[in-house]
């Protein structure tokens, strides 16, 4: 009767690391609402692959924007920045840069969000590159782990 009632309290706590991601406002960005799919790069890392860096999800998706994405993105993080617990962000000629947040932790589970544009190799174009982990890890071993490698 233990495992089964142990079970069942893992099999309602599941929805939650779904949810994580999908409170965000910037999960537009992921859902292709603000640019295409079709224009995305993504990258979905789950599991024991990430376990020697302390996280147990990884996801990104990068794209090049026009002015008018790039500001929508850019305000989207911010909102999720203005609900954080801690954040680093970098704003350059009133555009968005750079931001390193982590967010508000749901039980057991710490979640990080990170945002880098920069001019992109396309002409007008600004490649940006939005970042959403979850996993036991904190924002200095994060800012550590993306200098270093």
């Amino acid at each position: 009767m233990k495992k089964t009632l142990i079970l069942f309290t893992l099999l309602l706590l599941l929805p939650l690391a779904a949810f994580s991601q999908e409170r965000l406002r910037s999960n537009a960005v992921f859902e292709g609402r603000i640019v295409p799919k079709d224009r995305l790069v993504e990258t979905f890392v789950k599991g024991e692959y990430l376990k020697d860096y302390g996280l147990s999800l990884f996801r990104s998706v990068r794209m090049d924007v026009d002015d008018a994405e790039l500001e929508r993105i850019s305000t989207l993080v911010l909102r999720d920045a203005a609900d954080a617990a801690s954040k680093e962000t970098e704003v350059d000629h009133n555009r968005l840069r750079y931001a390193l947040i982590a967010l508000e932790p749901d039980p057991g589970n710490r979640c990080f969000l990170c945002f880098q544009s920069r001019p992109s190799a396309e002409g007008d174009a600004t490649s940006v590159i939005v970042i959403y982990m979850e996993g036991d890890t904190t924002l200095t071993n994060l800012k550590r782990m993306f200098t270093t490698k």
